[in-house]
């Protein structure tokens, strides 16, 4: 289990150093693409500012303060982000015990759902109404209440109007953090409200860096999802697990197939994502080969939210292998691949492929993408996905001739 929130160590420095003078606001938005590392750097401010002995557990928590924030116990820190309404007790402390094991965890639900307003009376822990009744209360063993809301710009109308009402007057003794990869979600009465910090993408070799400490993993493989993850530290993380590494085997086939135009292999496997099945040879391959995370179990899925995210998953690779393809063709000689492995056969797909035309395919990939967030039917959309880039790859191949 990681020992701390490895965020940002800028902004912990810089918001940590205003707490100290007493210059620290009241309300900040971190602004930045998905993986930069808002959610860690929001939860490890929150730490460090009730801790009692900061310097000491700069590094490493030591204090009982640290340890109960690091396990999302402390009474003073409260997280909360996108979850279906039926989400309850055991489902927070589920998620909870997944991402101390996984600072990047994400639950399936996550890329469809909104921040909800809750129940007047009971709302669910990870609601609006749940923050605004933690914020009410003083801090029990700490000096400050932080409130950190991920996916600001998911917020649904009633709750972003709700949680306006307390950045309009927060307590004297409370910090919120509101998170966002959207800036044009977040509602602009909420943005005049609030501190802006812009994050970036990690670089590469921060990215290598901080894998390599979370995850303990060698150099060279570190390397190589800091490549794949372009920035984004989410991903690059999940890359590594045993379903990113069967969606990224049968990505590269479906491609194959795509600009073979076998469209009936391309159409069987739009069925297979809509009923939540997996190649059963890639699975049994990777978890023969082991690595990290718990083997894939080779049977279908039943919950419509883990189909959605092995859907959505599969696009952002295919995103990623046709981004190479399109770095292979435009730059040449000068193309680095992510992996150097693939470089063959990236090579061999580009040679047939225009700017234009795969620009088209990372399009409709993007389209599909969105559609599948909006709980759109699986299996029709990506079934127009893979005739729209089989019909791309064709187009190519006469008009290149």
């Amino acid at each position: 289990m990681p020992s701390r929130f490895a965020g940002r160590r800028n902004v912990i420095d810089r918001l940590v150093h205003l707490y100290r003078i007493g210059d620290l606001g009241q309300s900040y938005l971190f602004l930045g693409p998905e993986g930069s590392g808002k959610e860690l750097t929001a939860l490890e401010v929150a730490r460090l500012i009730n801790c009692p002995t900061p310097d000491a557990c700069a590094d490493i928590p030591n204090c009982e303060s640290c340890l109960k924030a690091v396990t999302f116990q402390h009474p003073d820190i409260r997280w909360i982000g996108p979850a279906p309404a039926s989400t309850g007790e055991a489902d927070t402390t589920r998620l909870f015990a997944a991402k101390q094991e996984d600072p990047f965890h994400q639950p399936a639900w996550a890329s469809s759902s909104e921040v909800l307003i809750g129940d007047p009376d009971r709302p669910a822990p990870l609601t609006v109404r749940s923050i605004l009744q933690f914020l009410r209360v003083k801090p029990f063993q700490g000096t400050t209440k932080v409130a950190v809301v991920a996916d600001a710009h998911r917020l649904r109308s009633g709750a972003a109007n709700a949680f306006l009402k307390v950045l309009e007057e927060p307590p004297s003794d409370a910090l919120i953090l509101l998170l966002s990869s959207v800036r044009s979600g977040v509602l602009p009465t909420i943005q005049s409200r609030c501190q802006r910090i812009p994050f970036g993408p990690y670089t590469e070799q921060e990215l290598a860096a901080l894998l390599g400490e979370l995850y303990d993993l060698d150099a060279d493989h570190a390397a190589t999802l800091a490549r794949r993850g372009g920035g984004n530290a989410r991903r690059a993380a999940r890359l590594r697990l045993p379903l990113a590494r069967v969606l990224s085997a049968w990505g590269q086939q479906l491609i194959q197939s795509v600009h073979e135009d076998r469209c009936g292999t391309a159409m069987l496997a739009a069925e297979a994502l809509h009923k939540g099945v997996l190649p059963g040879g890639l699975v049994e391959r990777i978890n023969e080969d082991g690595g990290a995370g718990t083997p894939l179990r080779n049977s279908p899925v039943k919950e419509l939210a883990e189909k959605r995210e092995r859907a959505i998953l599969l696009c952002e690779i295919l995103h990623l292998i046709y981004s190479e393809i399109m770095g292979c063709r435009v730059r040449g000689d000068d193309w680095r691949p992510a992996q150097p492995a693939d470089a063959p056969w990236i090579a061999s797909l580009a040679a047939d492929r225009s700017p234009e035309s795969l620009l088209r395919d990372i399009g409709s990939l993007e389209r599909v993408r969105r559609d599948i967030e909006r709980n759109l039917n699986i299996g029709l959309v990506t079934a127009v996905l893979f005739q729209e880039l089989s019909r791309h790859a064709r187009e190519d191949r006469t008009t290149l001739v």
